[in-house]
C-alpha cells in the first residue's frame, strides 16, 4: 500500500476506534482490541520488518503518552507494532495501553500527520 493511500487509511481507522480506544476505564473487549490489529495489520500499518532495538529507543513514548504528539508516522507504527506482537505473548498489554491512553494518542498523531499532508 502506498503512503498516500496507508494515510488516507487513517482517517477511518480513528472513526471506527476512537471511541473505544479513548482514555478511560471502560470495558473494551480483547475481542475488539484484536479487530483494532487486524484492520492495522490490513492496512500495512503494521511493520513487516521489524527491529528491537528501535522500539527500544522509542519505547519512552509509552510512559509518556503526550510525546506521542511529536512522533513521526513510522515511529507510530513502531509502537503499535511491538504492543501487538508482545501482546502475543502477554496478554493484556493493548488493553494496558489503551487504558494509559498510548492508543488513542497513537491515533490522534496519525490523523494529525494525516491532515498535515493533505494541506
Amino acid at each position: 500500500m502506498n503512503n498516500s493511500t496507508l494515510h488516507g487509511y487513517v482517517s477511518s481507522l480513528y472513526t471506527q476506534y476512537a471511541n473505544d480506544l479513548k482514555l478511560g476505564e471502560h470495558f473494551v473487549s480483547e475481542k475488539r482490541l484484536q479487530e483494532f490489529v487486524t484492520d492495522l495489520e490490513t492496512s500495512g500499518i503494521l511493520l513487516g520488518k521489524f527491529n528491537w532495538d528501535e522500539w527500544y529507543q522509542n519505547s519512552h513514548m509509552v510512559d509518556r503518552p503526550e510525546y506521542i504528539a511529536e512522533a513521526s508516522f513510522y515511529e507510530c507504527q513502531l509502537l503499535l507494532t511491538a504492543m501487538a506482537r508482545i501482546d502475543r505473548f502477554s496478554p493484556g498489554i493493548l488493553s494496558n495501553m489503551r487504558c494509559q491512553g498510548v492508543l488513542i494518542a497513537i491515533l490522534e498523531r496519525f490523523q494529525t500527520l494525516h491532515y498535515k499532508q493533505a494541506i
